[in-house]
């Protein structure tokens, strides 16, 4: 796990014990920490209120039937970036949008329910004259993701 300057080394465990089971009793975390149940709910409840820990569920999408996962790269024209993906962010269909530095400024990763639906996205959300091109790639594999726990080798 990358250190991270404002937490102590209590806080990166709880975090690192959290994200590899988000529903770890802090009993556990105590007992595996050697603290007391308390402090585990007091950090967690701090590492939450300063936007540094969100415990959610996330699911696999390509375990959904007929689910189509994609990722774009595109390039957009440097005054348009913040426009373009405000708009991408708000598509349904989009579960991720980041802005880069390169060639590609923009990457976004979308999900939905058949090709047709992604060929539609592609040509209504990426067809904009503010994009001068872009690249998508279909996923048919996730071989690790940032929320798995990296002491396993299992993938998908």
């Amino acid at each position: 796990m990358r250190s991270d300057p404002q937490l102590d080394a209590v806080d990166e465990q709880i975090v690192d014990l959290l994200r590899r089971d988000g529903r770890m009793p802090y009993r556990e975390i105590a007992r595996r920490l050697e603290v007391s149940e308390s402090m585990v709910r007091k950090r967690v409840a701090k590492l939450q209120g300063s936007g540094r820990l969100r415990i959610v569920a996330v699911s696999d999408p390509l375990e959904r039937s007929e689910a189509v996962l994609a990722t774009t790269v595109a390039s957009v024209s440097p005054h348009a970036v913040d426009r373009v993906t405000d708009a991408l962010a708000r598509s349904p269909s989009v579960r991720y949008v980041a802005v880069g530095i390169g060639r590609h400024n923009v990457v976004v990763e979308s999900i939905h329910e058949d090709t047709a639906d992604l060929h539609a996205f592609l040509q209504r959300e990426l067809g904009l004259e503010a994009i001068s091109s872009s690249e998508t790639i279909q996923i048919v594999d996730i071989k690790k993701r940032a929320w798995d726990d990296p002491t396993s080798s299992s993938s998908t």
